[in-house]
């Protein structure tokens, strides 16, 4: 009998651990809009997943057949790297915004890989909504607005007070000898 009710304690003890290692996650569908007008060019559907110590927002997009994903991963209590597509962002600056009532603390991540042109990219980032905005550090007009019905007002105080945020390092210019 003893050994009955000691099997059926493992058993309760280790279901409940699963319980605890489960990942969360949400999902909604949110829109996309980029180019000088923000123009509508994509709706994705966005989950966030939390598992152990790491927040995983994932963004994924359909188009005929295809479907194509862009993952963002930040450890919970770590805001100096934010990984986007595998490719680890650095933190340029933080501020906070005042939105829906609330002090929204938005995180300044630059986006560059070394051996690639023109791809150098700010992220606007919120533990809360994700990615909020991107804007190319290149091409100077060119944003990418993420669910812009919901966060339209922290976009355009962003866009209105980057003065207030770090610049993020230029892409070098490249001399080339002929």
């Amino acid at each position: 009998m003893k050994y009955l009710q000691l099997i059926f304690l493992i058993f309760f003890l280790s279901s409940c651990n699963d319980e605890i290692n489960k990942p969360t996650s949400e999902f909604k569908t949110i829109s996309i809009k980029s180019g000088p007008k923000n123009q509508h060019i994509d709706s994705a559907r966005f989950r966030t997943l939390v598992e152990d110590n790491i927040k995983r927002y994932e963004y994924k997009t359909f188009e005929n057949d295809s479907t194509f994903h862009q993952f963002i991963e930040k450890e919970i209590d770590n805001d100096s790297v934010l990984i986007v597509a595998g490719t680890n962002c650095k933190l340029i600056d933080s501020y906070y915004f005042k939105f829906k009532n609330e002090r929204i603390k938005i995180y300044k991540y630059s986006f560059n890989i070394e051996s690639i042109a023109d791809e150098e990219e700010d992220y606007f980032f919120s533990d809360k909504y994700g990615l909020i905005l991107s804007k190319s550090i290149v091409w100077l007009k060119t944003s990418t607005l993420y669910n812009e019905e919901l966060l339209k007002p922290l976009q355009d105080s962003i866009l209105s007070n980057l003065f207030k945020l770090k610049l993020s390092n230029p892409p070098s210019l490249k001399k080339t000898t002929e």
